[in-house]
């Protein structure tokens, strides 16, 4: 069956206006006297034509070929015997075109029993709406029913978000080594905040954000005030705002603390700093590389060994909303003065061998995901160095081992040893002159991680080894005992830290707000 349509009432054949068709002369029904649109079907040039109720095809106009069958018809009407015949070919065609059961209803007889099968016909889509509505609030009153007194979260997430409330702020960005400078703009008198000012852009959002770090170059000589204001790019608002006097500033890191980790959702935040005061000194800021972030590159624009240039900085993190300052009150706290500094990869790519040996399978390597791989060998104690540039107030360092092999047979001792760089591989096994060591820990099992920690006597600040050691206790071969250690990190004691306590806001309700 060949079936079209003018091509100015095409598109209306889709839209979602409940539609009759009529075929045949049939009469009694007239456009507007219900809320339906008639559509007739007639013959055309040895096919069918669809034409909407009082809208004739134009001499000459195009017609458009009929794919899909029109939407939204409510029923086929047929008068005659003539004209049922031919509702009797565009059913078969709705059929083959739509789908079996896609075809609508056909009706006979005159305007008023077509108008009762409509009628009728509405009547059942209501009691059906009506029926689906009822089974519809019955399984919502379920719903919370069941909400109200079986949901619960599971334990693995109450947990995790205990931990997260106990752990200390995580170090999320830090920036290489200082290898430059740049001095602060003074503003005198009462110049507006943007006159002479620098502004780093941040890497990281403000949510959870718990505070950052500054390295001052060199300390100011003489009065006056450091301002640092933290602001929002898409708001505009200012989310903290620090004023330091010089007289309180010291050479070295800087930190910058919010009473409470921020539960802003700002993307984009902006570091503005200035200095209003008399100096001989002005402040200077150090300079890191920006690498490949040069979108984040320091303004005014700065170079560090030929390089854009950013400030030397640290972000800390940690659960939006939580005090990690001190405790207004006698609940359970974390301690306030400890700070994790996880080892990512570009701190784990300075790895190296702590001893040189030959193997026919690769026995060391730094994996994807920060994973250091330290296979054992046969009758020699396999040994792997991460040198640290630079320690804040270290007072403990921390790593996960495991057997990655499940075919793994054979037990396999390892230990993780922090010292200072100028001790040999040989005196960190032997624990001479070391810093800390968790001593020989054996993995008994493949699958199953084992935590290694190396826990200071004293608070260190300056570069730091952290040494590897894997061992076969049986003396045997071990065969697929591929060990992996994983989640390095050094926990910071912030009092020895940083060269002055933390500073926070000049107003708490300004970081607070949400």
């Amino acid at each position: 069956m060949k079936l079209s349509a003018p091509a100015a009432q095409f598109a209306s054949l889709y839209d979602g206006t409940p539609k009759l068709i009529a075929v045949g002369a049939c009469a009694g029904l007239e456009a507007g006297a219900m809320p339906l649109r008639l559509l007739r079907l007639v013959r055309h040039d040895g096919g069918y034509l669809l034409l909407s109720e009082g809208a004739g095809a134009a001499e000459g106009e195009a017609l458009r070929p009929l794919a899909i069958p029109p939407a939204a018809v409510q029923a086929l009407w047929s008068c005659d015997e003539a004209a049922r015949r031919d509702a009797e070919r565009l059913l078969d065609w709705w059929e083959e075109a739509g789908g079996q059961g896609s075809a609508p209803p056909q009706a006979t007889g005159d305007a008023s029993t077509v108008l009762h099968g409509l009628l009728t016909q509405a009547l059942a889509e209501i009691d059906g709406l009506h029926r689906r509505n009822a089974g519809l609030q019955r399984t919502l009153s379920t719903l919370r029913e069941e909400w109200g007194r079986s949901v619960r979260l599971p334990p693995e997430a109450v947990e995790l978000l205990d931990a997260l409330r106990l752990s200390p702020p995580r170090l999320v960005f830090a920036t290489p080594r200082p290898v430059g400078a740049l001095a602060v703009p003074l503003r005198h008198g009462r110049n507006p905040a943007g006159a002479a000012e620098i502004v780093q852009r941040l890497p990281a959002g403000a949510r959870g954000l718990a505070g950052l770090d500054l390295h001052l170059d060199q300390a100011p000589r003489g009065s006056g005030v450091l301002a640092i204001v933290l602001t929002g790019v898409e708001t505009g608002e200012t989310i903290a705002e620090w004023a330091l006097s010089f007289g309180d500033l010291r050479s070295g890191w800087l930190p910058l603390r919010l009473p409470t980790a921020s539960t802003r959702m700002d993307r984009l935040l902006d570091l503005r700093i200035g200095a209003t005061g008399v100096v001989t000194e002005a402040p200077r800021l150090s300079l890191a590389q920006a690498g490949l972030l040069d979108e984040y590159a320091v303004a005014p624009p700065a170079r560090a060994v030929g390089q854009p240039a950013m400030l030397a900085l640290r972000l800390w993190g940690g659960l939006p909303g939580l005090e990690y300052g001190p405790a207004a009150h006698l609940a359970s706290r974390p301690a306030p003065d400890r700070m994790v500094w996880p080892l990512n990869e570009p701190v784990l790519s300075q790895l190296r061998k702590g001893r040189d040996f030959e193997a026919t399978f690769p026995w060391f390597g730094l994996l994807r995901g920060g994973r250091v791989l330290l296979h054992p060998l046969h009758g020699v104690v396999t040994a792997a160095l991460i040198p640290l540039d630079e320690v804040p107030g270290a007072v403990a360092v921390r790593a996960c081992a495991v057997i990655d092999d499940p075919r793994c047979r054979a037990p396999i001792a390892c230990k993780l040893v922090a010292a200072p760089p100028s001790v040999t591989v040989d005196e960190a096994e032997r624990e001479e002159g070391v810093l800390a060591s968790s001593g020989w820990m054996v993995l008994e099992e493949p699958r199953r991680p084992l935590d290694l920690t190396a826990v200071l006597a004293a608070p260190w600040s300056g570069p730091m080894a952290l040494h590897l050691f894997t061992d076969i206790p049986d003396r045997g071969h071990a065969l697929y005992g591929r060990t992996i250690f994983s989640d390095f990190e050094v926990e910071i004691d912030s009092q020895t830290a940083w060269a002055h306590p933390p500073a926070l806001p000049v107003s708490e309700e300004i970081a607070a707000t949400p």
